[in-house]
């Protein structure tokens, strides 16, 4: 009779009542910690088109916090508006990590350059 162990067993498990905690993937928005959340120049709408995201997912926002914050918009057209009242958080640590929890349309941008630069994008999460 072959024994298994605890951990594995656990591993099993983890598998399959928390499988998007076991799947999910991180990312570095903008493609890298070096040249990530921080760039106004850079095309994030671009990047984000590039990517598939799932409920489960992390983002990690990595910018100078001097000059550069994060917004999560609650809508559409906050984030058009680059209108950061009312919202589902403001970041400004230079390294945020969110996981993404439902499925939905995720709305982003730097309330310093979403204006002047464009510094924002959004993302489809399944």
């Amino acid at each position: 009779m072959a024994r298994y162990s605890t951990a594995s067993l656990g591993l099993v498990i983890a598998f399959f009542v928390f499988p998007s905690m076991v799947l999910s993937a991180r990312y570095w928005v903008g493609g890298s910690a070096a040249d990530g959340w921080g760039s106004w120049e850079k095309d994030y709408m671009k990047w984000a088109a590039g990517e598939t995201f799932h409920v489960g997912d992390v983002l990690i926002f990595s910018y100078d916090a001097k000059i550069h914050n994060l917004v999560v918009a609650a809508n559409s057209d906050l984030y058009e508006q680059c209108n950061y009242t009312p919202n589902l958080g403001v970041y400004q640590s230079g390294i945020d990590t969110l996981t993404l929890p439902v499925a939905g349309t995720y709305y982003f941008f730097c309330s310093y350059h979403c204006h002047p630069f464009a510094m924002k994008f959004y993302i489809n999460v399944t």
